[in-house]
């Protein structure tokens, strides 16, 4: 018998023994927040400064998504989970964040992962998107549906702002048939400015989805 068999595994967060990558007192510690409530934006989730339903940016422009929620914000402690997720490898988180959103998905519909980069997919050997999308499927008994494909580009992480919108459109384009349902959820990992799930859920819209929705694991 090897002798790191013979060794307990610990928690990637406390460093206690742990059969799980994540021990449960550190995840019911760092629970998801409250679905969006009237104090945020229905859109984009943003804290509402006076605001009824609709935060200041999202009432000047239309997004092409009506709704977008996540489980964490990226300054807030459960967040440290998600880095976990995508950049640990914790890829056991999973399935306990798909029973967490299932009640967010209201009303539930088919889900559409946001592709990651080939490279990126390479390196880490499996897909933290994918992974939650699966697990989200398996929980609501809704089909994945992957429509988008990623070209060669950029990673969003590395640009600016306002890079981020022109890097959006040139790396997503839609694939697969035309979609005939009246509500798609668009599904990502974290979602800063917004600009990957506007491009995306656009490329849905165009393809026939009367409605698209986003549910990620963190908002920036």
């Amino acid at each position: 018998m090897k002798l790191f068999s013979l060794l307990p595994q610990r928690c990637s967060v406390c460093g206690e023994a742990s059969p799980e990558e994540v021990c449960r007192p550190c995840q019911a510690r760092r629970e998801p927040r409250a679905a969006a409530a009237e104090t945020r934006c229905r859109v984009c989730a943003a804290p509402l400064l006076g605001e009824h339903a609709l935060c200041a940016d999202c009432a000047a422009r239309e997004w092409p998504f009506t709704a977008l929620d996540g489980l964490y914000g990226y300054q807030e402690p459960g967040a440290e989970l998600v880095r976990l997720y995508k950049f640990g490898g914790a890829a056991s988180l999973a399935s306990g964040w798909a029973t967490a959103a299932a009640a967010r998905l209201d009303p539930p519909g088919p889900l559409v992962p946001v592709p990651a980069l080939r490279r990126r997919r390479w390196r880490r050997g499996w897909d933290p998107v994918e992974r939650w999308t699966r697990a989200l499927g398996q929980e609501l008994g809704q089909p994945v549906w992957r429509l988008l494909a990623r070209r060669p580009s950029a990673a969003q992480k590395s640009l600016a702002r306002e890079a981020r919108s022109t890097n959006a459109e040139r790396a997503y384009r839609l694939i697969g048939r035309r979609i005939d349902s009246p509500l798609v959820w668009l599904v990502d990992d974290i979602v800063t400015t917004g600009a990957t799930a506007e491009v995306c859920a656009r490329l849905l819209r165009e393809a026939g989805a009367r409605e698209v929705r986003v549910i990620c694991l963190g908002l920036h």
